[in-house]
């Protein structure tokens, strides 16, 4: 295999491949199945983001719970095909082998080009890939006829489709869907917070210009003591909006893109937000936060609730 890379050219990475000598230019990389799990169902659903919505049930059985997992998806024929992977893990090793992240345009998986393996690919001194019932799958060299005879693909030539970025899968681990949902969400935050910083403007000019009318009609009112005594009045009304302003930021930094806020309630007294989770992970995350901002937390598994008195 050809260890000089150049600007779109595709690299099939495996766990004992040589250290990369040369790279000069952005790549692509196509991983082998050592570094995703890989499922297929049948799942009736029309769109892709429908099926990553649920991709992390699927595989419960299969991954480390410890870990952090990334998931792409995308239809097989009359099948959803489904990767997780661990963006970190990957990244690690790309350097151990002389691969700067910021070298890597696109990410694909073997799987994908698994309709031209009629023949198989010979990794290394220990690992053969092949396709078996339709899974791009690696396979002991021991185990393999001698006399067998091996791909010799070029794999530049292959034509992917789709396929993940490795700056998405680092920074935020959020797609487009979801970008476009969370921005929804803080803009819906961000314009609470607006509206109520212009209702708390109007309200104090509106009491400012009251004050002033009143020590106009009534001078014996201009006394520090009477002042202190009417803007007392007024300062625990400022101070509770302003505690609410703040408590609606705080929530808006408790959501992720694997959380979607459901309930927003704010009255007088309390501010209260009713959140789903995808993971009990999240969940922790957000009890944690709540906790830290001084809000009360209720609920368990994927539905929290999370309120402060103001």
């Amino acid at each position: 295999m050809n260890l000089t890379a150049k600007s779109n050219n595709k690299l099939l990475i495996y766990r004992k491949m040589k250290k990369i000598i040369s790279l000069e230019n952005s790549i692509d990389i196509i991983l082998t199945p050592q570094f995703y799990t890989f499922i297929r169902e049948e799942l009736d659903v029309k769109f892709s983001y429908q099926a990553k919505q649920i991709a992390e049930s699927l595989f419960d059985d299969y991954l480390d719970h410890n870990k952090e997992y990334q998931y792409y998806v995308y239809k097989c024929d009359n099948l959803w095909c489904f990767f997780a992977y661990n963006i970190k893990e990957i990244d690690i090793f790309l350097e151990s082998v002389g691969i700067e992240k910021h070298r890597v345009s696109k990410i694909y998986f073997a799987q994908q080009f698994v309709d031209k393996l009629d023949k198989p690919i010979l990794l290394d001194e220990n690992s053969v890939l092949q396709n078996i019932d339709g899974i791009a799958t690696l396979v002991p060299l021991q185990i393999m006829n001698p006399n067998i005879e091996y791909n010799s693909l070029d794999i530049n030539e292959f034509k992917l489709k789709g396929g993940v970025t490795m700056g998405s899968s680092l920074n935020s681990y959020v797609s487009l869907k979801d970008t476009i949902i969370l921005g929804s969400i803080f803009c819906i935050l961000g314009g609470i917070s607006i509206f109520e910083a212009n209702r708390i403007k109007h309200s104090i000019t509106n009491d400012n210009r009251k004050l002033s009318e009143l020590l106009d009609e009534n001078p014996r009112y201009g006394s520090s003591l009477v002042r202190e005594s009417i803007l007392s009045k007024y300062a625990p009304i400022d101070k509770k909006e302003r505690k609410k302003r703040q408590a609606i930021k705080d929530i808006s930094r408790f959501l992720s893109n694997k959380s979607q806020l459901k309930l927003l309630t704010i009255d007088k007294d309390k501010i209260q937000a009713n959140i789903r989770t995808t993971n009990r992970t999240v969940t922790q995350q957000i009890k944690e936060n709540a906790l830290n901002k001084n809000f009360k937390f209720s609920g368990s598994s994927l539905d929290v609730k999370v309120e402060k008195t103001l």
